[in-house]
């Protein structure tokens, strides 16, 4: 069952007989929180499981006619976006880009506005990628990604970390065709740069366009509407872990806490055991030897060789 962000609160509360308190309620909306950081922390979920196939939306957009830039109040809402993505939206003439990331709230177009902006702004799926240009900001909000790969030049790129590129090799100012990836942020942690970005080795010496897979954190709610962003059969699992926080916040030496915990943890267990096996399709199994032959014949060339 989908439950909101007020309901939720009050059940927490209710291990207290404080539902109806607004000081237990706020203080049960922290133990939320903390159980979705704690979730967000130790586990990626494959519900969560995305990528930037279908391009994403901005709301709380502004910008005036006759130039360029657009705004928006959005927190960090532009911080997934890069240059040469095609943007549309009410007064944005068809085919304009995104000239310049100039903030995570601030960005210039590649054309000036026609009129005044509508209030969200569309932005084409994938990452456009320029010859010459490396490092690339990731979807917002991520947790962790999952693959990357190059649709035009059709190649599936490999994760290596930035210390074994480094040793392998001498010269890396070279450009040619992708190969590897990692995250690595060019610039100070700020706020809205928490997601980092992506490199590509060798740097890109012709365009094309990335795609990247991703898990998404489980967002925290923040009006009292907001469905915990959980599937139902989830809720009481998560809701089991803030009522722990609550109760340990409120009372550290209840008899109940321990077996809050320990409740709390075995449901968390299960969940993340459910989430692993995803299907029974997923399993080890035996195939006949002419069935396990066919699936080998594959080409070659279309192979790439891991180093």
């Amino acid at each position: 069952m989908a439950i909101t962000y007020t309901n939720a609160q009050t059940a927490v509360a209710r291990i207290l007989g404080a539902s109806g308190d607004s000081v237990q309620l706020a203080a049960a909306a922290d133990s939320i929180l903390e159980a979705i950081q704690e979730w967000n922390i130790r586990h990626d979920f494959s519900f969560l499981l995305m990528d930037t196939s279908n391009g994403f939306s901005v709301a709380l957009c502004a910008g005036a006619g006759a130039q360029p830039v657009v705004t928006t109040t959005t927190v960090n809402g532009f911080a997934g976006a890069n240059v040469g993505q095609t943007v549309t939206g009410t007064n944005i003439p068809a085919s304009t880009t995104i000239l310049t990331v100039d903030s995570t709230t601030q960005i210039t177009l590649s054309a000036n506005l026609s009129g005044t902006v509508g209030a969200t702004v569309t932005f084409s799926a994938d990452i456009p990628v320029i010859s010459g240009t490396d490092t690339y900001n990731l979807p917002s909000p991520i947790g962790r990604p999952y693959s990357a790969r190059l649709l035009t030049n059709e190649d599936t790129l490999i994760y290596k970390e930035q210390r074994e590129i480094d040793r392998a090799f001498q010269t890396q100012t070279a450009s040619g065709s992708p190969i590897y990836y990692n995250l690595f942020n060019t610039t100070s942690f700020t706020v809205g740069r928490q997601n980092g970005r992506i490199r590509l080795f060798p740097p890109p010496g012709h365009a094309d366009t990335l795609r990247v897979r991703y898990y998404r954190p489980i967002a925290e709610p923040a009006a009292g509407s907001d469905n915990l962003d959980v599937l139902d059969q989830y809720v009481y699992a998560l809701l089991a872990l803030a009522k722990y926080f609550f109760l340990r916040d409120h009372d550290a030496e209840s008899t109940r806490l321990q077996e809050l915990k320990e409740r709390a943890e075995l449901q968390f267990r299960q969940v993340v055991a459910r989430d692993e096996q995803r299907t029974e399709d997923n399993d080890m199994a035996l195939s006949p030897q002419m069935d396990h032959a066919l699936r080998l014949l594959v080409d070659p060339n279309d192979i790439r060789w891991m180093i």
